[in-house]
């Protein structure tokens, strides 16, 4: 466990900062503040700017995972912080044999949840910034996040907030981040850059707590995924090539394969007649990670989370 006296995003920016020097980074993709009202992931070669990092900014303008190619294009030392449906979809484009991390340093925070983009602009208005809306998800960490109806529906859904597979794994959820975060690191050879800081003896209360929390949210996830389920079973597809028809009839829009990462290494054919190839789609929908990017893209405002994740279900039984 790593303190934070009362500064835990301070705490965090020093991780990254220990990080940084320690790996003698070249460029690392960071969730920032940015210089808009729109914070969102950019690729720094500044470790100056790890000042304006925030991962606990409640607002996900895309899938960050869609930048690994091109930061592991720009310089041999690289390092990435993911949200664990970020990393999840990272692991998936590995899978599809286009993308290789081996010299990709991983770090993975735990998510306390993200905001439909106008529901953010609105709520950060109030809050006078995107600060104070970050402030205000940490202030709920301890008790698993802030009440769940508020966010996109992707994280209401979900089933795996926790940071767990990264080379670094960052712990906020249900502890008192005031005081202590969890820090958990993959090898000793990453492990040898933290020596010199200050760390203190895990207290198995707290991560007990940690593990506790993190699974009554997993359950809640699952829970809200029933209950959309049940609730949209009428009019959900009833397999994959159910699935596959109204695809077809999308025209030409595309918006939730554009923005899918999966996508970008691995994309959808179609036939020579002009319809999707059935097995491009199942490998498409056995790899999605929850992010819900296809359906904030969506123009006609499907709840693509809910029947991808409903024919990925299928699939997974398969």
């Amino acid at each position: 466990m790593i303190p934070t006296y009362n500064d835990p995003l301070g705490a965090v920016r020093q991780v990254i900062r220990t990080l940084w020097d320690g790996a003698n980074l070249d460029c690392m993709l960071l969730p920032l503040n940015g210089k808009s009202e729109t914070p969102g992931p950019e690729i720094i070669a500044d470790p100056e700017l790890i000042q304006a990092f925030n991962p606990f900014t409640p607002l996900m303008p895309f899938n960050a995972a869609q930048m690994i190619p091109e930061l592991i294009n720009q310089g041999e030392h690289t390092a990435a912080v993911l949200r664990p449906c970020e990393l999840r979809t990272l692991r998936a484009m590995e899978a599809h044999g286009r993308l290789t991390t081996e010299k990709l340093i991983t770090v993975c925070v735990d998510c306390l949840g993200t905001l439909p983009a106008d529901e953010f602009t609105w709520r950060a208005q109030r809050k006078g910034s995107p600060k104070g809306l970050a402030q205000e998800a940490l202030q709920f960490a301890p008790q698993g996040g802030i009440i769940p109806y508020r966010y996109r529906a992707a994280c209401q859904i979900c089933e795996s907030a926790q940071a767990l597979e990264a080379d670094i794994n960052l712990g906020v959820i249900g502890m008192p981040v005031r005081q202590y975060l969890l820090l958990k690191i993959k090898n000793t050879v990453l492990a040898q850059y933290f020596q010199g800081s200050e760390q203190i003896p895990l207290d198995e209360i707290l991560v007990a707590q940690h593990q506790r929390v993190t699974a009554r949210l997993a359950e809640r996830g699952q829970s809200t995924r029933s209950r959309l389920f049940r609730g949209l079973e009428g009019s959900l597809p009833a397999d994959i090539d159910h699935l596959v028809e109204p695809l077809q009839n999308c025209d030409d829009c595309r918006s939730c394969l554009e923005v899918c990462p999966i996508c970008t290494s691995d994309y959808p054919q179609r036939d020579s007649e002009g319809n999707y190839v059935r097995e491009d789609v199942m490998s498409w929908l056995v790899s999605c990670s929850g992010c819900g990017m296809c359906e904030q893209a969506c123009p006609k405002h499907l709840p693509l989370t809910i029947i991808f994740g409903h024919i990925q279900a299928q699939l997974a039984e398969i």
